[in-house]
């Protein structure tokens, strides 16, 4: 049985307005080989960025689930458990980084870019998840309160600040994709809640009262609910095709319209090819066939410089029957 290739030459780039010009469909000219080298060398770095955070949380995730056993600290066990959760999703969103490599296939003609919006839902519906589950924990302490080793929560907890310090230092040096903003988001949550351990550590020292411990907790649980909320909405957008969040999709039809030989703009569709790419296709009136490649020349360059989208399609039209309706945004 003969293994079916995956792969096509349908799905290479070409440049056909060299020599042809197509009657029904154009494709923008503009150069795609560096895009792709940029994103591939963005990718790799992302790579090596998430590996090395992913050792440094994943060791010190254990360390603090032992220390905030020894303390009797939910504090300091919050702050390993969201550690570890952020190890597990440091750990997805390397995978989606290295799958988002992958090139496109005759099943999934954009490639795998999208992967990283996946891995990032994934990452925070899983903290979500697992904060709740501490929720409880954090109302039991409530009803049962224990004592808490406040010399030892404040160690470990400065601790964890310094490395907490370190990757989030990393991940916003290379914050280019929405993997690693997700990671960004959820080490700046584990700096929080080294932050309010610190807090919770000295004030027990000083005060004795071990309710301060499982009611700080309960500010970062809250705090990481709501920083998970807002990329889960962003992740959404990317994977169910909507318009990027720094795209206007009326300025983009009015700049279109306002191009000299352009006479209208209709069916025009604008979305995430990948979580930091933009594509775009639309159909074009024109008023004149002679100069169309002139004027869709002036639409790649205006899509390309003003609005930063690179995947273009356009199909021109010409208005040769007046009963011919179309959408002209003004």
């Amino acid at each position: 049985m003969q293994k079916k290739n995956k792969y096509s030459s349908y799905l290479d780039h070409q440049d056909y307005q060299k020599g042809l010009s197509h009657d029904d469909d154009n494709h923008s000219n503009i150069k795609h080989s560096h895009h792709h080298s940029h994103l591939d060398n963005m990718r790799d770095t992302n790579s090596s960025v998430l590996k090395f955070c992913l050792i440094i949380t994943f060791c010190f995730s254990f360390i603090e689930a032992i220390s905030g056993y020894l303390t009797n600290s939910v504090t300091l066990q919050s702050d390993a458990l969201h550690m570890l959760t952020d190890a597990a999703g440091l750990l997805i969103a390397y995978f989606a980084n290295n799958i988002s490599k992958r090139p496109a296939t005759i099943n999934l003609t954009f490639g795998y870019g999208k992967a990283e919006a996946l891995g990032a839902m994934i990452n925070c519906v899983f903290t979500i998840i697992l904060t709740l589950f501490l929720l409880v924990e954090v109302i039991y302490r409530f009803v049962h309160p224990v004592e808490v080793k406040g010399l030892g929560l404040f160690v470990v907890a400065g601790i964890g600040f310094l490395v907490n310090s370190i990757i989030a230092f990393t991940l916003a040096k290379n914050s280019h994709s929405l993997n690693i903003k997700a990671a960004l988001i959820h080490t700046l949550g584990d700096l929080l809640a080294s932050i309010i351990a610190i807090i919770a550590g000295v004030l027990i020292i000083f005060t004795h009262m071990n309710i301060i411990d499982p009611l700080l907790s309960l500010i970062v649980i809250i705090i990481l609910i709501v920083s998970n909320y807002s990329l889960i909405k962003k992740s959404a957008i990317v994977l169910m095709a909507g318009v990027p969040e720094y795209l206007s999709y009326e300025q983009v039809g009015k700049d279109l319209a306002a191009i000299d030989g352009v006479i209208g703009v209709h069916d025009l569709h604008i979305w995430y090819l990948t979580a930091n790419s933009a594509a775009l296709s639309a159909h074009i009136v024109a008023s004149n066939p002679l100069n169309w490649e002139q004027v869709l020349s002036k639409c790649q360059r205006m899509l390309k410089n003003k609005h930063q989208i690179e995947h273009i399609t356009l199909q021109y039209e010409f208005d040769k029957n007046p009963e011919i309706i179309y959408c002209e945004i003004k």
